[in-house]
């Protein structure tokens, strides 16, 4: 006789092989056609990266006015897919218009543009009022207004929530944005859940953690990530600000934009949600300036400054939500994905070259 513990793994096996299989069957019955806007950045580029190679997106339109620099001005991986499936737009997403929109007659939009530098908002708080939250609320109208009334996934920021009161932080954690860019990231959240709370319109929301990998903006204001990369491959000294016990969740890109397709595929059942993507983990800026020492074979020192104003302790995501009902959670190490970026960086900044 068989061991009832047995014959209940015989039996959850076949439940969960079952569901792989009709999810599957399902997904392979999906058709859609996507617009992605900030296509040219760290998230656009590799999620039309990841979408072309999918059979169930039919085709992919970029929006991105190149107001940022690239190291590639064509960021993209080429290959067939791309030939077939990729159209790009040089275009400033504020001027996409109902027409516009109604004339690509695509069945989600993730909208991405958005300047995203915490410091330079401060710099320049009308800059990012326009851009980020009088442009997105101009936008997501426009949507409303389509024939079709296509999914729209917003992506947003865990600068929201302002210092932790606990960590890891979930979605209900309070709100308390410290900056202008965190501001806009809020308020444009607001906007588009208006659109689902009145009018029950397929809005999702995600927060993105602190994301890093291949073909991040080094120029200006950029993250640490790169800023850090950049000066270890020219062995410049790091420069931490405080005593580089901060800590961040850093989630690679390809890992997060695998989270963008998760959510994509599922659709409009999942309208009103809003979600955490990081890695649940948290690494301080000392440790990360360490890693990147020891990857790139920099010869940089590290050097404390002084604390930044309105930084925040530490930023560390709950991933429960998403993990529950979408079945998404990141495979790559930090250590796996700091080498891989920083070989990527690697063709394009050598000594002699800034």
């Amino acid at each position: 006789m068989l061991d009832l513990d047995i014959l209940y793994v015989f039996w959850y096996s076949g439940v969960y092989i079952t569901e792989i299989f009709i999810r599957t069957f399902w997904i392979t019955q999906i058709k859609m056609r996507v617009l992605i806007t900030g296509a040219a950045g760290l998230y656009g580029s590799n999620l039309v990266n990841l979408l072309v190679k999918k059979p169930e997106i039919t085709h992919i339109y970029g929006v991105d006015n190149f107001s940022r620099n690239f190291f590639n001005p064509h960021p993209f991986i080429q290959c067939e897919e791309l030939d077939k499936k990729f159209t790009l737009i040089r275009k400033d997403y504020r001027e996409i218009d109902t027409h516009f929109l109604n004339s690509l007659d695509v069945d989600a939009v993730i909208h991405l543009a958005a300047y995203v530098s915490i410091d330079e908002s401060m710099e320049k708080p009308q800059e990012y009022f326009k851009n980020n939250e009088e442009a997105t609320f101009n936008f997501v109208h426009n949507l409303y207004n389509t024939k079709n009334k296509p999914l729209l996934i917003y992506a947003s920021s865990p600068e929201v929530y302002g210092n932790p009161h606990y960590v890891p932080m979930d979605e209900h954690h309070p709100m308390h944005p410290r900056s202008v860019y965190a501001v806009t990231k809020l308020a444009c959240e607001k906007h588009c859940m208006a659109l689902y709370e009145w009018y029950k319109y397929p809005v999702v929301v995600i927060r993105n953690f602190n994301t890093y990998g291949e073909n991040q903006n080094i120029w200006g204001h950029s993250a640490i990530i790169p800023s850090l990369i950049e000066k270890a491959l020219l062995n410049k000294d790091f420069y931490i600000t405080g005593d580089g016990s901060q800590t961040r969740d850093f989630i690679y890109v390809k890992d997060a934009v695998e989270a963008y397709y998760s959510v994509l595929i599922r659709g409009k059942e999942l309208a009103g949600s809003i979600f955490n993507i990081g890695t649940g983990m948290q690494n301080s800026m000392i440790d990360i300036a360490r890693k990147i020492l020891e990857y790139s074979g920099s010869k940089s020192k590290i050097i404390f400054t002084e604390k930044r104003m309105g930084d925040l302790r530490a930023l560390s995501a709950d991933l429960s939500r998403i993990k529950q009902k979408v079945g998404w959670a990141p495979r790559y190490s930090i250590d796996e994905g700091l080498k891989n970026t920083i070989e990527w960086y690697r063709q394009y900044i050598k000594p002699g070259t800034e």
